[in-house]
């Protein structure tokens, strides 16, 4: 394996720890700012941190093992097999009514200023100046990432402003956010070597699912294509005049 530049892996580590804990406390702060029964809201806090903490330490934990890099079905990378009991677990949560009223009230501004993480996307960049990672994936996947994170705060403060238009440009950023993931996700899978690789054959990339740049792929990404998904959600059904 290559070795990766000094300071990526304590800078990928920490990023992705500090997003954990932001996302955290806007779903405690929602809860308690939400009219709903004591229990309710207490056993919301409780178990979205627990899934929070324990699928950022299942990602860790068998990254750092090497998991993702190897492929167990002929068919199925192992970074794959992780989204497998995510999807299951979200799904039983959308049947929760208390998910639905709280995700239903959270900040657009906290949604939106949380995808400044996606600068943490610069590191394709660099990976790829240094000869590390395919330009098939770094390239659109890099500059995406940055355009959307630097744009966030941006957008966190227009949403302030209740203004018909601002609630149009939201919804354009989070669909443009959401679909530069999804390429991101298939571009990813087609430049790896997994048995999808069709693009960077003479170039793979290696480290994409490798420890410490497997925590992008398996909580960095999905994590904030939730955050879209609950933004787009409140957008699409609020009207203009309170929808931040």
């Amino acid at each position: 394996m290559t070795p990766l530049p000094p300071g990526l892996i304590s800078s990928m580590l920490a990023s992705s720890s500090l997003m954990l804990g932001l996302v955290g406390l806007l779903l405690v702060y929602t809860a308690t700012q939400t009219v709903i029964a004591a229990g309710k809201r207490i056993g919301f806090i409780l178990i979205s941190g627990v899934l929070l903490i324990g699928w950022f330490a299942t990602a860790v934990t068998l990254a750092r093992r090497g998991f993702f890099i190897g492929t167990s079905f002929s068919f199925l990378p192992n970074i794959a097999l992780l989204f497998v009991p995510i999807m299951a677990v979200l799904t039983i949560l959308a049947k929760s009514s208390t998910l639905k009223i709280i995700t239903a009230n959270i900040p657009q501004t906290g949604l939106m200023a949380i995808q400044t993480f996606r600068i943490m996307g610069v590191a394709f960049l660099m990976l790829y100046i240094q000869g590390l990672m395919p330009a098939e994936f770094a390239i659109p996947s890099g500059i995406g990432d940055v355009i959307i994170g630097t744009t966030a705060p941006l957008m966190a403060y227009l949403v302030t402003t209740k203004r018909s238009e601002s609630k149009i440009l939201a919804v354009i950023w989070n669909i443009a956010g959401f679909g530069e993931l999804s390429l991101a996700i298939v571009l990813g899978f087609s430049t790896s070597p997994t048995p999808y690789q069709t693009l960077a054959l003479n170039n793979p990339n290696d480290l994409l699912f490798a420890y410490p740049l497997a925590l992008i792929p398996t909580f960095v990404v999905p994590l904030s294509l939730i955050l879209h998904i609950f933004s787009l959600r409140i957008l699409l059904k609020k009207k203009t005049a309170g929808f931040s």
